[in-house]
C-alpha cells in the first residue's frame, strides 16, 4: 500500500464529513467536557488541513486540524483542536497525539520565522479521539502513565487536554448533534458491529431533517462508498433509502454515479499496482521516488500509458524520464 493510502474506508467516511467546520464543532460542543467547549468560540473554528482526497483514496494530509479562538480575547487563532479517528484500541495513543502537536508547532514557528518573526507564544492544542471499536476502549492512558519514572519522580509532564469519545459505549438513541453528525457517528457503530446492511435506512433517514443542507449530498455520498467498501448492500437499498430525501431520480443518479467512480477507482488502483510490480520484475527495487510518482496518477488513460512505457524503457531512470 502506498503510504499516503486510506487505510480503511472508516478514515475516509469520518474525514469526508467532520472536515466541515460546522460538524467538528457539532462534535466538540456535544461530545467533550462543558468546560472547555465554553471557552472555545465555535463559530471561528476552522480547517487548517482539509483533506484533499482524489479519485484513488489517496490522501494528502492525515488527521484533522482546526484552529479557533478562546472566547473574550482578540488574539487569533490561539487554540489548535486535532480530531483523531481510531477503529481499533492503541496504548500509545497520547505519544502519537504529541508527535501531531509537535508538527503544528514546528510549522507555525516555521510559518512566523518566515514572516520575519518568531510567535510570542504558541496555540493552546486539543486533542480529540473519536473512537468508535466494538469493544470498549477503557481507561485513556496520558504521558505520566507511559513514562516509566513519573511513579517514583511525580510531577506533570507535557500536559495537554486529551478527550476519548467512545461510540462503542453510546446508545443510538442518546447521540446527539447535527442530522448530518449523527448518521456519521451512527453508520461507524454499526459498521464496527457488522449491522450496518440492516440498519442504513434508519441512518439515511437522519439526513431527512435537513434535506435542504448542501452537506446532505456530501453525506450521502460519504455513506454510500463506505457502505459498498463495508458491506453486501445493493444499489436498490441505496435507492430506497435515499429516496426519502431525493426525489427517486436523483437518488438514483446519485447511488449510480458514486458507484462507477467506486469501479473506476478499483481500475487506477490495478494499474498502479501492475505498473509498479511490473517494473520491479524487471529492474528491482523501485525506489520510493517513482513509487510516489505512480501513486499520484488519478487518469486511468494516462496510467495506461505508463504501461506501455514501462514495457519499452531500457531502466528505471528512463521510465522515471517519462513521468510528468
Amino acid at each position: 500500500m502506498a503510504k499516503n493510502e486510506i487505510a480503511h474506508p472508516h478514515d475516509l467516511l469520518t474525514r469526508s464529513i467532520l472536515v466541515d467546520p460546522e460538524l467538528a464543532g457539532s462534535l466538540l460542543e456535544n461530545y467533550i467536557e462543558p468546560e472547555t467547549v465554553s471557552l472555545l468560540d465555535l463559530k471561528k473554528l476552522r480547517c487548517e488541513s482539509p483533506i484533499n482526497v482524489d479519485k484513488n483514496l489517496v490522501e494528502t494530509i492525515g488527521d484533522l486540524k482546526f484552529s479557533t479562538t478562546l472566547k473574550n480575547t482578540s488574539q487569533q487563532s490561539n487554540v489548535f483542536v486535532f480530531v483523531e479517528h481510531q477503529s481499533s484500541v492503541d496504548n500509545l495513543m497520547c505519544f502519537r497525539a504529541l508527535e501531531q502537536v509537535v508538527r503544528a508547532f514546528r510549522q507555525y514557528i516555521d510559518t512566523a520565522e518566515q514572516e520575519g518573526g518568531e510567535p510570542k507564544s504558541l496555540p493552546y492544542p486539543i486533542v480529540v479521539i473519536l473512537y468508535h471499536g466494538q469493544k470498549p476502549w477503557g481507561t485513556l492512558k496520558l504521558m505520566r502513565d507511559l513514562i516509566g519514572a513519573m511513579s517514583e519522580v511525580g510531577g506533570r509532564i507535557l500536559d495537554f487536554p486529551i478527550f476519548l469519545i467512545d461510540l462503542s459505549l453510546i446508545p443510538p438513541e442518546q447521540l446527539k448533534g447535527h442530522p448530518a453528525l449523527l448518521a456519521l457517528l451512527e453508520t461507524l457503530q454499526l459498521g464496527s458491529e457488522g449491522r450496518l446492511e440492516t440498519g442504513f435506512d434508519r441512518v439515511a433517514s437522519r439526513l431527512s431533517a435537513v434535506r435542504n443542507d448542501p452537506k446532505v449530498a456530501g453525506g450521502m455520498r460519504a455513506l454510500i462508498r463506505y457502505t459498498i467498501s463495508l458491506c453486501r448492500i445493493g444499489q436498490q437499498a441505496i435507492i430506497n433509502a435515499f429516496s426519502k430525501i431525493l426525489d427517486e431520480k436523483e437518488a438514483e443518479k446519485m447511488a449510480m454515479s458514486t458507484m462507477q467512480e467506486l469501479l473506476n477507482e478499483g481500475e487506477v488502483k490495478g494499474e498502479k499496482g501492475a505498473i509498479l510490480r511490473f517494473l520491479e520484475g524487471r529492474f528491482g527495487k523501485v525506489p520510493q521516488t517513482i513509487c510516489e510518482a505512480v501513486n499520484s496518477y488519478s487518469d486511468l488513460t494516462a496510467l495506461q500509458s505508463l504501461s506501455v512505457l514501462a514495457g519499452s524503457c531500457k531502466s528505471l531512470d528512463e521510465f522515471k524520464d517519462g513521468l510528468r
